[in-house]
């Protein structure tokens, strides 16, 4: 059977991106004996996509032709999938529903790359390391593998993330952890930039690149406390020699030798033998000590010498009070003197509505307990779900650690070890640090129940040794 119209499309086929203008040019004839009123639709558009036909109906004679031109806008955000549509043109009759051709028109569409990468925070204050979260998305519309990379002009600084490679399906994205490490300035802040990078494992891809910073304590200020009780030391070893010195001094000149008194006395005044008196060791040794007194302990080396013994204590372990300071929010340099800092690190474990929160507070609960938190920096009641971040000094890793919880098996921890190597601790011990050259940091957290923390952060105190 004759179809009673005939149709043609041009062109034939199409490559097109995100964001094209299509234009097909639909010709019919109609080859009825009747007058006919034709419209066309193009079926299979991606979603999205606008369809504007010119004209809407194209009447027609028998025997007569017509052009519509059919305008295609394809979608820019969110674009459409790659890959290749089979659009049909429909050509009808206005009136005979059966009286209908459909012409079909492939249409290629590219792949296109659209990764974006954010690091937060774009700004770390540290020691010989720091973390950032970096997100990256693919706002593209194929899926992609990326590679995940840091530098920085100087080649110091040396970068980890966790995951590596990241795979990412048409608008979607994800999270992965960039640990950074520098060897510490020696007597001046130092500002290290970062490039972070995520390039797509496609032949001829543009990386995506996000910056960051990295701000280090100068070596020499991390260690003047060091200093400062290194030179009191000094002087008060100056002092025990010194004042005994000039108090033997002045007592010989207020005893002056006795032979040379003896000579410049007159004849007369010079004593007897029998008036000289027993030495006073003689009188000692014949008279014994009463009972009652108790024998005075022999002298030993360490009363001699009393600076001596402070040293040797620092060698075991230590127990700080972490509900030491009053209540309310801490400077993050509050434990300097004890050897850490603390503080709140929101980037690993996202708390609605604390995203800045990087502070610590000593609080105390409704039943009157007191501990140790993470909190705001406006608000020691705030945000206690956060994780805690415990950060050894760079000159003094720990090499053993025991922290002590307000509620057991609430908590855990995550060991950061100077050799880059982690580990989780869900009894808020690790007491082989030396292994990997000692411990870094610690990052405390809720055990969670369902995704969701249960707990708060609370410490009463910590544990450790070098």
């Amino acid at each position: 059977m004759t179809l009673p119209l005939r149709v043609t499309v041009v062109p034939e086929r199409a490559d097109a991106t995100p964001g094209d203008n299509l234009a097909f040019d639909v010709t019919v004839r109609n080859a009825s004996d009747i007058v006919e009123h034709y419209g066309v639709e193009l079926l299979g558009l991606p979603d999205g996509a606008t369809v504007r036909t010119e004209p809407d109906v194209a009447k027609l004679r028998p025997a007569e032709s017509a052009t519509l031109t059919v305008r295609v806008t394809l979608p820019v955000r969110p674009p459409a999938p790659a890959g290749t549509y089979v659009l049909g043109a429909l050509v009808r009759s206005k009136y005979r529903h059966d009286v209908s051709r459909c012409v079909e028109v492939p249409v290629d569409l590219a792949a296109v790359d659209q990764v974006t990468v954010r690091v937060t925070p774009e700004v770390v204050n540290g020691g010989r390391a720091g973390r950032y979260t970096a997100e990256i998305s693919n706002g593209g519309n194929a899926p992609v593998r990326l590679h995940l990379g840091a530098t920085d002009p100087e080649r110091r600084v040396r970068t980890e993330f966790h995951p590596q490679l990241v795979d990412l399906p048409p608008g979607t994205s994800a999270q992965a952890l960039l640990t950074v490490q520098a060897p510490l300035p020696w007597n001046r802040e130092k500002q290290r930039q970062l490039t972070v990078t995520a390039m797509p494992q496609t032949p001829g891809a543009v990386p995506a690149t996000a910056n960051a910073t990295f701000i280090q304590r100068p070596r020499f200020a991390s260690k003047f406390a060091k200093v400062a009780g290194i030179g009191a030391a000094v002087v008060l070893l100056a002092a025990a020699i010194a004042v005994p010195a000039l108090l033997a001094r002045a007592g010989d000149d207020k005893n002056p030798d006795p032979a040379a008194v003896h000579e410049n006395q007159p004849p007369a005044a010079q004593p007897t033998a029998a008036a000289v008196p027993p030495p006073a060791a003689s009188s000692a040794a014949a008279a014994p000590p009463p009972a009652s007194a108790p024998a005075a302990p022999p002298p030993s080396a360490g009363a001699s010498a009393p600076p001596s013994a402070a040293p040797s204590a620092t060698l075991g372990a230590r127990e700080v009070d972490l509900t030491a300071p009053r209540d309310g929010v801490l400077p993050s340099d509050a434990f300097r003197d004890q050897g850490f800092l603390a503080g709140a690190d929101p980037g690993t474990l996202a708390v609605p509505g604390c995203e800045d929160a990087r502070s610590a507070a000593v609080v105390t609960d409704p039943d009157g307990k007191r501990f140790l938190t993470s909190s705001s920096a406006d608000d020691p009641a705030k945000c206690h779900t956060v994780p805690l971040m415990i950060d050894f000094l760079p000159d003094a890793p720990a090499g053993s650690v025991v922290l002590t919880p307000v509620t057991k098996n609430a908590l855990e921890m995550e060991v950061v070890y100077r050799d880059l190597t982690r580990e989780v601790k869900r009894d808020l011990k690790a007491p082989d640090g030396a292994a990997h050259g000692g411990i870094d940091l610690l990052l405390v957290r809720p055990r969670s129940s369902d995704g969701a923390a249960t707990e708060p952060v609370a410490l009463t105190a910590i544990t450790f040794a070098p």
